[in-house]
């Protein structure tokens, strides 16, 4: 099957009731289906718009006659792929080995129909909010990890935790595996790059309309994740806002972040902004570990929004 320039492969993999197919559906927003998911039969393909291009995600069933099949007609599933997604279901130890052995399979054809290929994203699924802590879990990850390094020591395998009940912790696994390699991801990098430079803002990111991270940027991974772990909460907060006809020009709170050298709370803020351009709907969360920073901010805010404009149009 030949794949247009313009259509991104991904895969995911893994065993049966891994919950790949119900990351899928959540990704694409189908909530109306969680309750009716049932084990995937063979292939089953969809498509999203991002940023101009389309993904085409590849939801490969995991029962061991179909993942025979898969093996066996590699070239069909594993030509031509952008990204591979293994989901693990941390919750159950009697399938690890089972799952190891499939993953060293995929990684060994993967390779060799692709050479350069490098876009393998591990999903520690299930790790659910109320079981994060325990002992077994976090001895489960580790086991897991350790396993997967001794396969190719030339991979560097991306590590993720999700869960259904975190759903940003999906939207990021799939925005940095997916999305961040894409060019105009990247040059929308760059762009967010030269924003925190002249704002001295401690960290940026720019969200399209379905919280999917289109970039990001920040002075230190801590601050990145801060910004992350609160997008798609304001982005919904918006979007409930407009539901009542309430137009929000931004969302702004007043932070105390404790300062590194002496422990003493330091006064910031961190804003979250939305703006059109082209059909195009994104927003924008900024981390300012000083109240000060804030107008320049939105002083800087006119040029970014005319640079991703004009990068915008340059793709279209």
């Amino acid at each position: 099957m030949s794949i247009p320039n313009k259509i991104r492969k991904v895969v995911f993999c893994g065993l049966d009731n891994g919950g790949k197919t119900t990351i899928l559906l959540l990704l694409n927003k189908k909530f109306s289906l969680l309750s009716s998911v049932k084990p995937s039969i063979k292939a089953q393909i969809t498509s999203f718009s991002i940023l101009g291009f389309e993904i085409s995600s590849w939801d490969l069933g995991g029962q061991k006659t179909y993942r025979e099949g898969y093996l066996h007609n590699k070239e069909k599933y594993f030509t031509k792929i952008h990204s591979l997604f293994f989901v693990i279901d941390i919750q159950k130890k009697d399938k690890f080995n089972e799952g190891l052995v499939y993953l060293e399979e995929l990684v060994e054809i993967v390779l060799e129909l692709n050479p350069n290929f490098s876009q393998f994203i591990i999903l520690f699924h299930k790790y659910d909010p109320d079981i994060q802590n325990k002992r077994e879990i976090i001895d489960n990850i580790d086991f897991l990890e350790k396993k997967i390094k001794k396969f190719n020591k030339t991979i560097n395998f991306s590590y993720y935790k999700t869960s259904i009940y975190d759903e940003q912790t999906l939207l990021t696994a799939f925005s940095e595996g997916a999305i961040s390699i894409t060019e105009k991801s990247k040059l929308m990098q760059s762009l967010l790059k030269e924003y925190t430079k002249k704002t001295f803002s401690s960290a940026a990111i720019i969200l399209d309309k379905h919280s999917f991270i289109i970039a990001s940027r920040a002075t230190k991974e801590y601050y990145e994740q801060i910004c992350k772990s609160i997008a798609t909460y304001l982005t919904y907060t918006m979007e409930k806002l407009e539901s009542w006809d309430v137009k929000p020009m931004d969302i702004i709170t007043n932070i105390e972040f404790p300062y590194e050298k002496n422990n003493e709370l330091r006064e910031g803020i961190i804003f979250f902004k939305k703006f059109n351009f082209n059909g195009n709907k994104l927003y924008l969360i900024v981390l300012c570990l000083n109240k000060k920073i804030k107008d320049t901010s939105y002083e800087y805010l006119p040029r970014l929004v005319n640079n991703l404009r004009n990068l915008f149009e340059s793709f279209d």
